[in-house]
């Protein structure tokens, strides 16, 4: 109990989401909207754009926003799956926001890093240890990194098609993306089962440490660096024991991404693209294509990168249509509002109520002690 106690008031001093790091990450994602939003205005005709976004149809705009909110209430299920057998559990409705409050992190933050950290924190504000809460978080975020990478590789198959805009001097993206999505998945299954491994890394870590401008900077990480590896395999072994419910969380996290892969399918719909109900697996298809492509690029959710994919791997259902730009425009605008900003927002709000219903308890429980 002593250590449990230690694990959070250490937390607490190094809290990781504290409010001037958000603030910054906020202003940030704000900036990078802000110039995305002047790159769209200046493309071409944009009045004629936002004529198409005006004209969408609201009944396929709105199984769009359900996508959005299937996805964001599916999401957590996973993470649900996995601590349902371990020692200090929350309870379900804190796993909820948990899973949930991912989003907003993810999407204010480089390389999308901030969602794991926090859902780390908030496990032990619950009274769970940092090295439970590490391996169930990180597991977790290995169940997904399967499920993507298993969309795809099926995305493979369209290869041709899906870069046919693509030249010799941009296709290196692709390439890059795919490799660093496998890369990503094998590195941290990696570090979760091989001491080897981690021990390896200490010793690359120790010998950078020796150069002058590196050294404190090693020095400080590299325990904690030790700590978390550790962490992580302990609980992991602890949760790959339940195989059954490894692969319950893999399929949750599939069956997911469905929801949020297909989002473009009813956005084009929308807009007048002529797309068959048998076309929205293709779509999916594309969709994975899409996001894999860009996963290198570091700014928050991606922004630049990923629009810049949309418009090159979508263009492929539009080569026939004669407003094809202003359609593609306005499809991918619609598309990064639902499925990053109106998700980040949604996302926030789950975070903003877990809050509240901690403050409650700690409040509740200082009167009783008190008392």
């Amino acid at each position: 109990m002593e250590e449990e106690k230690q694990d959070i008031e250490v937390k607490e001093k190094e809290k990781p989401n504290n409010h001037k790091r958000v603030i910054g990450f906020i202003l940030l994602t704000l900036l990078l909207t802000a110039v995305m939003v002047v790159v769209f205005v200046s493309i071409g005709d944009f009045s004629k754009t936002w004529e198409q976004l005006l004209k969408m149809d609201a009944g396929y705009l709105w199984i769009a926003i359900a996508c959005v909110v299937l996805y964001l209430f599916t999401w957590p299920l996973s993470l649900m799956i996995l601590t349902r057998k371990t020692k200090n559990r929350p309870s379900k409705v804190d796993d909820f926001l948990i899973g949930g409050s991912e989003h907003f992190f993810n999407g204010i933050t480089p390389f999308a890093s901030g969602g794991q950290p926090i859902q780390v924190y908030l496990y032990t504000q619950n009274g769970m240890s940092a090295a439970q809460s590490t391996g169930i978080v990180l597991s977790n975020f290995i169940a997904f990194m399967i499920a993507t990478n298993i969309y795809a590789i099926a995305s493979l198959f369209f290869w041709g098609r899906f870069t046919e805009s693509f030249t010799p001097a941009t296709i290196w993206m692709v390439i890059l993306g795919f490799f660093m999505n496998l890369f990503t998945l094998f590195f941290i299954v990696a570090i979760a089962s091989s001491k080897k491994l981690q021990h390896l890394l200490v010793k690359i870590f120790k010998a950078f440490g020796k150069i002058k401008f590196l050294t404190k900077i090693i020095e400080k990480s590299l325990p904690k660096f030790e700590e978390y590896c550790s962490n992580f395999q302990l609980a992991s072994k602890e949760i790959m024991s339940h195989k059954g419910d490894f692969v319950l969380a893999i399929l949750a996290r599939g069956i997911s991404l469905i929801f949020y892969y297909s989002i473009p399918f009813f956005i084009l719909k929308g807009l007048g693209v002529q797309l068959q109900m048998v076309d929205i697996f293709f779509i999916l298809l594309a969709s994975s294509f899409t996001i894999t492509t860009m996963v290198w690029v570091p700014t928050p959710g991606g922004t630049g990168g990923i629009e810049f994919a949309f418009t090159y791997i979508f263009v492929t259902f539009f080569m026939d249509l004669a407003n094809k730009q202003e359609i593609i425009t306005a499809s991918m605008i619609m598309w990064r509002f639902l499925t990053y900003y109106l998700l980040m927002v949604l996302s926030g709000i789950e975070y903003a109520i877990y809050e509240i219903i901690i403050k409650k308890r700690r409040k509740k429980k200082a009167l009783l002690n008190n008392d």
